[in-house]
């Protein structure tokens, strides 16, 4: 569940909000009485959704260097766009 909370106290207790979110509290913050933020702990990624991550990039990787073609490196792509 989350406490809601206008902008200028979230603003004025920002350091003790965070605190309080690390512990797992929630917060929504209202600006004029309208929803406009959330103030969420965040969650750590499962064992699982890392490795999903790397072989996405693995599987990026050897879509990008084909084989008899020339080889694509990363630093190259960044300094192409670069003047």
């Amino acid at each position: 569940m989350s406490t809601t909370i206008p902008a200028a106290e979230a603003k004025a207790k920002f350091s003790e909000l965070l605190d309080r979110v690390q512990c797992g509290e929630s917060f929504s913050i209202t600006l004029n009485g309208e929803e406009r933020a959330k103030l969420v702990p965040t969650q750590r990624a499962s064992l699982e959704q890392i490795q999903g991550v790397i072989a996405q990039i693995k599987a990026s990787r050897s879509t990008l260097n084909r084989p008899g073609q020339p080889m694509v490196r990363i630093k190259e792509l960044v300094a192409e766009g670069r003047p």
